[in-house]
């Protein structure tokens, strides 16, 4: 994870944000806070909302927690900046979010059959996020467990997409 210190004195982190796949998450596993186990109505619009507002802001942290953890390691950001990226990341986005999530809850609180719908997207969208995560975690591994873990995937003759694995050669375009 490339981070550098912009001509302004601010942080630059190349990002790794949250997406669709967070609301997806949100809406599909949206907290039942009355206890009606229905999307239907004004209360079930605010349980999709606020477990899509919820589901970003976490998934923002964790991933900006994890893009920032080298930069953290090499000396080149104290924790307080760590933090400080943290929280100003995750309300960005978290801001950015509510359109998203007050449609997606609009929409399932007026068409609350949808709901099978919505968690089936749920669940493809944890599977994006938590490979997401997983890849952020590799990044965030120093290099002498990086290459630990290569030697013990070579021993036991697993490959690890975009960790023990290479690039394979680009085909030639014919003419």
């Amino acid at each position: 994870m490339a981070i550098f210190k912009s001509n302004d004195g601010a942080y630059v982190i190349s990002p790794r944000k949250a997406g669709p796949e967070a609301a997806a998450v949100g809406a599909g596993f949206a907290p039942d806070l009355n206890g009606d186990g229905t999307f239907a109505g004004i209360e079930g619009g605010t349980e999709v909302a606020a477990g899509g507002v919820i589901t970003y802001a976490i998934y923002t942290a964790v991933l900006t927690a994890l893009d920032t953890i080298p930069a953290v390691r090499s000396g080149q950001i104290t924790r307080a900046e760590q933090r400080q990226i943290i929280l100003d990341r995750t309300w960005e986005s978290t801001k950015g979010a509510v359109p998203t999530v007050i449609i997606l809850g609009a929409l399932l609180a007026v068409c609350p059959w949808l709901g099978g719908v919505a968690a089936f997207a749920g669940v493809i969208g944890g599977g994006v996020m938590g490979v997401r995560i997983v890849r952020a975690v590799f990044d965030a591994l120093p290099q002498e467990q990086r290459d630990e873990l290569r030697s013990k995937a070579d021993e036991v003759g697993v490959t690890l997409k975009g960790l023990t694995d290479t690039d394979p050669e680009p085909m030639p375009e014919f003419s």
